[in-house]
Order: structure tokens, then sequence, then C-alpha cells
């Protein structure tokens, strides 16, 4: 435990802040030390595994993706120090339900149980996007493959199955004939096994989505504070295709920035849910005029969006994040729409095999400004179906770019991302 004595400013309350001791969710923390007058916790299962712990104030062990182990916690450092939570926010998906948990205990402002219900569950949100006339996809439900082909039939082939409970495409694959629905299943229930133990997920929980046909995916970073929203920002996703449509990169500002109908469909997205609390990324499919969300999760959004944003925009939109926990709507800041430059993120993706060997890299170019690996010699590189396929992320920003330099910045940070990912990889291919 490092110094906790300004506690003292704030009625011996602190912040807690859930999952920000991860890769490109850190700068949560820069934020809530520099905006919080109070002390900044985390919470961890082994407070001493990640470096990033060293920022907090003090660290919680216990683990954060369950609501129980996470709430008694708090109580037992309460027991032990007579400090109690001011706000509790979650950084990632998974820890929405326990900030949820631990806040209703103390009676903090947080989202209510129908948001997290319909933010958390699919099926809950499409049925209330549906409700509330926000375009998005026919779906139908499953557990089992008899039950796929009785949904199948009421839909209109392609479809693309997922899990109900989780995002970061997992899961997530296209079918465009009946004769595939056996494989699929197999695929996307087997997926959803494999990180089930993780965060205690139920088997037999997928749906069915019609494929929807778009030129580009989008997302739209909304802050919500009581009945209020406000868009900060769109991003464009780079994503590879069918089957797996998994996520390549990220890059702000959008050429869907001024959509004024997209950003208005985006804050219909969260009426609709009811998010009244934090930030929420909302995930938009575009095709001219057409749009349809293809779902919302009530946190800031992952992949280095928060940090894209602060780079071209010069905010850092954790803060508004944590005032919308701490204390009622005071008004919206002044969301600068002017961007000072542009900035992408690209996941390195190494070949399938074994990795035996990595190798520094040297000569980065002054547009580069972070390259992390997540990949070691001896781990498995996976095909590319999902996030748990990426082997390291490379970030980019290019301040005041000609309009040449801004058009092409995306093919030119994957061509950056590839040879970064040749420099450093060896791989012996799969047998």
């Amino acid at each position: 435990m490092f110094n906790i004595s300004a506690a003292a400013a704030t009625g011996d309350r602190y912040l807690l802040v859930l999952g920000a001791d991860i890769l490109l969710r850190e700068r949560a923390i820069v934020s809530a030390l520099r905006t919080y007058p109070g002390p900044v916790l985390g919470m961890s299962a082994s407070p001493a595994a990640s470096q990033l712990n060293r920022f907090f104030d003090h660290v919680l062990e216990a683990d954060y993706y369950n609501a129980e182990q996470a709430l008694d916690a708090v109580r037992e450092f309460e027991q032990r120090t007579g400090l109690r939570p001011q706000a509790v926010a979650p950084i990632i998906e998974m820890c929405v339900h326990v900030s949820v948990a631990i806040s209703k205990h103390y009676g903090l402002r947080t989202l209510s149980d129908e948001a997290l219900a319909r933010s958390r569950d699919k099926h809950t949100m499409k049925v209330a996007f549906e409700n509330a006339g926000v375009p998005c996809a026919k779906h139908r439900l499953f557990s089992t493959l008899d039950e796929l082909r009785a949904g199948a039939a009421e839909l209109t082939f392609p479809l693309v199955l997922k899990p109900r409970d989780f995002a970061g495409n997992v899961g997530t694959i296209k079918v465009d004939h009946p004769d595939e629905l056996p494989a699929a299943f197999d695929y996307c229930r087997d997926s959803l096994l494999e990180i089930a133990p993780i965060y205690d997920f139920a088997d037999g929980r997928f749906q069915a989505e019609e494929f929807v046909d778009a030129t580009h995916e989008v997302s739209v970073e909304v802050a919500n504070w009581d009945d209020h929203r406000a868009v900060l920002a769109v991003t464009d996703k780079s994503k590879a295709g069918p089957p797996y449509f998994t996520e390549r990169g990220q890059l702000v500002p959008s050429q869907d920035s001024d959509n004024a109908a997209l950003r208005q469909v985006a804050l219909d997205a969260c009426a609709a849910l009811d998010i009244t609390r934090g930030l929420a990324h909302v995930e938009v499919l575009v095709n001219g005029d057409r749009l349809s969300v293809v779902e919302v999760a009530a946190r800031p959004g992952g992949d280095g969006i928060m940090d894209l944003i602060d780079r071209v925009y010069g905010y850092s939109p954790y803060d508004v994040h944590y005032a919308s926990y701490l204390r009622p709507f005071d008004g919206f800041p002044d969301f600068p729409r002017t961007a000072r430059g542009v900035g992408a993120t690209a996941f390195l993706k190494a070949p399938p095999g074994t990795i035996g060997e990595v190798r520094p890299v040297e000569g980065l170019t002054r547009d580069e400004l972070g390259l992390y690996l997540t990949a070691k010699v001896g781990d498995t590189s996976r095909p590319a179906t999902s996030y748990l396929a990426r082997d390291g992320v490379l970030e980019a920003f290019k301040a005041e770019p000609t309009e040449d330099e801004a058009k092409l910045f995306r093919s030119y940070v994957d061509d950056l991302a590839a040879r970064r990912t040749d420099e450093l990889f060896t791989v012996t291919p799969a047998e």
C-alpha cells in the first residue's frame, strides 16, 4: 500500500478503477490520478503480476471478474482502514457487472439493473433496439444445432452466429448456406467454451443474425451522464473479411466523423439500453445511408481508441467517464471536433505455428509511437479468428498530415505493422 492520506480530502473515500491494468487501457489510470483528488485504487487477483499496478495508490486483491469476491475485498479493506469507495468505474466489459454490484452495496452512482441486462446480453439488447426503432439485424436464439436450424429457417441467409455474452469476435462466424450450419455451430460453441471458465459463462447461449451488407464499420464513443448524452468521436474499424470479421486495427478521425445520422443512431442506441453512466462503445455497420447497430458496450472503447482520441483531439475521454460516476450532471465539456492529426492502431499477427524467436526491432519511424508485444517464444500463433490471436499492437500518429497522407494512413500503418511482424517473429509452421 502506498500513501493513501489523500483520502482525508475526500471524506475517507477513494476511486476504484476496474480493468485498467491491461494493455491499451492503462491510460485510464493516468486520467484517474489527474482528475480525482483522493486515492485511486485498482483490483487484481495477482497484484504483483502487472507492473501497471504500481501506479495505483493501492491494489485490492480479488478477481475483478467475480462480483462476490470483489465486493468481499472492498468490504474487508473498509473494515481494515475505514475507507469506502466514492465511485467504482469499469474500464473493460467483464468488470461492468462487478462495478454495479459494489456500487449498489454502497449506494453509489451506477448503471441500473435494466441497463446492465440490456448491455450485457446481445438478445436483450436487440429486443430493446427493436422496441426503440434503432436499426439492427433480425435475429433468433439457439442453444443446440436443432434450434439453430429451426431459427435459421425463419431468417434469410447469409447469417452470422455469435455468443450472446461476449465480444472481441470470439465465436463469431458467417454462414452462407444451411449446409454450413453444423460446422459453424461447433466453431461458435467451442470458441465460447474456451473462455467460459475465465468469465463463468454458461453453455447454450447463442444467437443467429441476418448478415448486414455494409461497406465499412465504425464505432461511436458516447458519453452518458444521467439522462444526458453526447458523442465524443467516431472511429474507423479495420476488419478482415468473412467468415470471422476479425478486427485488425482502429483509426481516428473517421471518414464518418460528421455523419449526423450516424451520431444520432449511436445516441438513440444508448438511450434504448438506458445507459445513464459512463462512456459507451457503439458499433455500427455503414452502407451509404443505411445504418445497422451491431452492439453497444457500457464501458470505454478498447483497442487503444481512447488513446487515439486523446492524441487526435487533445483530451482524455476517461475524464468524463469518471465524472459521470462521481457526481450529478453539471454539463459536458466542449468536446473538440477539429483533429490535430491522424492516429491508428494495427494488430500484429504472426503466421500460424510456434513462435521460435522474438527479435528486437530498431529504427522505428517518427510516426510509430508504440510497439507492444503480447506473444513470446514458445507461444502458439493461432489463425486470426478473434482478439485471442493477436501477437502485439502498433500505435502510430501523424500530426497535421496532408490530405493524401490522411487518406493513406490506414494502409501505411498496416504496411508498417506487417513489416514489424516479419522483423520480430520467427515461426515454425504448424504441421
